[in-house]
């Protein structure tokens, strides 16, 4: 009799450790399905990736932020978007989909697009990435507070921050980490850290 009680309770723990580990991983990490060519190259249409959402979680700590390292970047637990990470977003009309795109300017950078180049804080940029250069222009701009400049790779057949302005931290979803399928390209390493014109890194 005890011994059955025993694996009983045995099942009924693995079963509730499970369901945690379950929920923890749900929390943190997400599947989505990419839709479209506006990453094109890298990503395509029906790739399937991983996103990290913890990374982008929002901690408000008030006085006690000095507590928490590397806050520069608005009240993220962690460091927040980098320019570079390719990141998933929720629509900023609020149409319920989300979007993937480049953070391609932080809040306070400059962000302008001329003759087919991108400069961000008056630096062209060194976009090795993309598709193509862009046919579009924009004016020079300055990010406000808790906003993201992002662009698609494929920038002549993107919807992004030129149509629908810099997207607002709180409808950050995270960071794509890792593509799964298709299995010919497995893999990480989507995200990058922009570099100037010359090959050095933006800092």
């Amino acid at each position: 009799m005890n011994l059955r009680y025993g694996a009983l309770r045995d099942i009924i723990e693995t079963t509730i450790l499970g369901l945690i580990v379950f929920v923890i991983a749900q929390t943190a990490i997400q599947n989505f399905q990419v839709e479209g060519s506006s990453m094109f190259p890298a990503l395509r249409d029906s790739e399937f990736v991983l996103v990290n959402k913890v990374g982008y979680w929002e901690v408000d700590l008030g006085p006690f932020d000095f507590l928490v390292p590397d806050r520069s970047n608005g009240d993220f637990l962690f460091s927040g978007p980098d320019r570079g990470d390719v990141i998933v977003f929720k629509s900023p009309s609020g149409e319920g989909r989300d979007f993937v795109k480049r953070v391609i300017g932080l809040p306070g950078d400059s962000v302008e697009i001329r003759d087919g180049r991108v400069f961000v804080n008056d630096v062209e940029l060194l976009e090795d990435y993309i598709s193509a250069p862009p046919t579009s222009t924009v004016e020079r701009r300055v990010i406000p507070p808790e906003h993201y400049y992002v662009l698609g790779d494929n920038r002549n057949s993107s919807s992004d921050s030129r149509a629908f302005g810099p997207v607002h931290q709180s409808l950050l979803v995270g960071e794509v980490i890792f593509r799964w399928l298709p299995l010919d390209k497995i893999g990480g390493g989507i995200s990058d850290g922009l570099q100037r014109a010359d090959g050095t890194r933006l800092e």
